[in-house]
């Protein structure tokens, strides 16, 4: 496998695990924590890796004491175009193809301004604000996958019915309001067809939409103390939109008896929309022991989100009066729908920046970011259990991670530069040494009052992902494999 597709092959029961309950999932941890930078055209097709060069508007996303380098304040603003292509395989079903899907989204991946000051004294050369907004990740993308197997989402719902759990409000309840679950002895001990026919091959097909972004507003100041020292603090205000849509169906395709007696389709709809907001601290260092050497640290306090989900599921089933299809064709529908408002802790983030200036021909930049992911945290009012249960979760299931970026740029003439990047991501799960790999380049132009530059990023990579979770019966597995290209924008001014 080349390295324009190195895999990142992580088993998501994660980001599409597809059940609702109280306790959230480890796909809200991801979605909350995990960061692929973007922002100025410049700053991406760098790799991510000016966090000790400065000055960009984006560098406050690793580093805020870049922006004291600032000389002249500026304005930017960077649009972006993202195409993400995805190709789905049921594992099980050995005759199955794939299906594709694509989607092109549109996102602001930076905003802001800097202003820059006079020296405030003999040693404090600059003492500069920043106000940006800088997307820290995209979620838009279309999965669809179809085949032919054993087992039936009616497993999962009969499963959790006879444990401790019982009726819900969620999945076994809409179920057995819907007729597919149902104690025909009156025992406590639900049934469902498909145990009729445990063997029976079904047709299942499912669609998954996601769209939103996690983006950050934040408020920047930084100090130029004597050429050698550059401080830098930033609050930032990151906040989440995400919306969330699943239409998983099944269809037994055989008539009985080769087929499920009774049963003759359903569908499960989900929809999900989160949204919410929260708030974090920056502070970074960037040292010149020679003029055209720049180190840096930067930590970065864990966010502190307060989240608000919607949600609805519908289950439809249809089914014969009678086990050999006879008789009347019947069918009932079930909804459940409410809210759930929860709080969200992220971990501590910590940089370590290096950068070399050469000169007027341009400049090369490397960063190491180090996560626990481990150390996310949820907080339920109300609902201890569950939120211990979601904790222990997460502790057990993921872990540290490291980020390398690094980039740099060539100054063609004195106006025209050229650019290329690398960032290489290891996965936040325990014992799994798969990787991510974003590749860029770009180029641009920069005149005295008036800037544009361009950049395309390109990665691919594979995950796994099951449609529902049982433990005693046939897991769905399906292999899918994302291609995400993105082509960004920066027109800017300096004044």
């Amino acid at each position: 496998m080349n390295t324009l597709s190195i895999k990142w092959s992580v088993i998501l029961i994660i980001s599409l695990l597809p059940f609702f309950s109280v306790g959230q999932t480890i796909a809200d941890v991801i979605r909350f924590s995990y960061q692929e930078p973007g922002g100025t055209a410049r700053y991406s097709a760098t790799g991510g890796s000016m966090g000790a060069i400065g000055p960009d508007l984006s560098a406050v996303n690793s580093n805020p004491a870049g922006i004291a380098l600032y000389r002249k304040s500026e304005f930017s603003f960077s649009p972006s175009f993202i195409s993400t292509r995805t190709t789905s395989r049921l594992i099980s079903d050995r005759n199955g193809s794939a299906l594709s899907e694509s989607k092109l989204g549109i996102n602001v991946q930076n905003l802001g301004m800097v202003f820059t000051s006079q020296p405030i004294s003999e040693k404090w050369k600059q003492m500069n604000f920043a106000i940006t907004l800088n997307n820290l990740n995209h979620f838009s993308n279309t999965t669809r996958f179809s085949g032919t197997s054993q087992g039936t989402l009616l497993q999962r719902f009969q499963e959790i019915a006879n444990s401790d759990i019982g009726l819900d409000d969620f999945e076994t309840g809409i179920a057995s309001e819907a007729g597919a679950l149902y104690d025909l002895n009156g025992d406590g001990k639900y049934d469902i067809d498909y145990q009729l026919s445990p063997k029976a091959l079904l047709q299942r097909e499912q669609e998954i939409q996601n769209t939103g972004s996690l983006s950050e507003l934040a408020f920047s100041l930084a100090g130029n103390y004597n050429e050698k020292v550059s401080i830098g603090l930033t609050v930032g205000v990151p906040f989440i939109s995400y919306y969330n849509v699943r239409n998983y169906a099944e269809v037994d395709q055989v008539k009985a008896p080769g087929g499920v007696p009774y049963f003759k389709d359903l569908s499960y709809r989900e929809e999900l929309s989160t949204t919410g907001g929260g708030a974090n601290a920056k502070l970074g260092v960037i040292v010149k022991p020679q003029p055209n050497i720049r180190i840096g640290m930067a930590v970065h306090t864990p966010t502190f989100f307060n989240v608000s989900d919607i949600y609805q599921n519908e289950l439809t089933y249809n089914y014969f009066e009678n086990a050999n299809e006879t008789g009347a064709f019947l069918g009932s529908e079930a909804i459940a729908e409410g809210s759930f408002e929860y709080r969200f802790k992220t971990p501590w983030r910590y940089f370590g920046n290096v950068g070399l200036v050469l000169g007027k021909k341009g400049f090369i930049g490397g960063e190491v970011e180090y996560v626990n992911y481990a150390s996310n945290r949820f907080k339920y009012n109300g609902f201890e259990e569950a939120e211990n249960e979601s904790n222990i979760e997460i502790t057990g299931r993921l872990g540290q991670a490291v980020a390398i970026r690094m980039g740099g740029e060539a100054v063609i003439s004195n106006f025209y530069r050229l650019r290329a990047g690398l960032q290489f991501y290891t996965s936040p799960f325990k014992d799994d040494e798969t990787s991510k790999t974003i590749l860029s380049i770009g180029g641009g132009r920069r005149g005295e009052k008036y800037f544009f530059d361009v950049c395309f990023r390109y990665n691919q990579f594979n995950e796994v992902f099951f449609p529902y979770l049982t433990q005693n019966a046939p897991l769905q597995e399906v292999d899918k494999a994302i291609m995400k290209q993105s082509l960004i924008f920066t027109v800017g001014s300096k004044f």
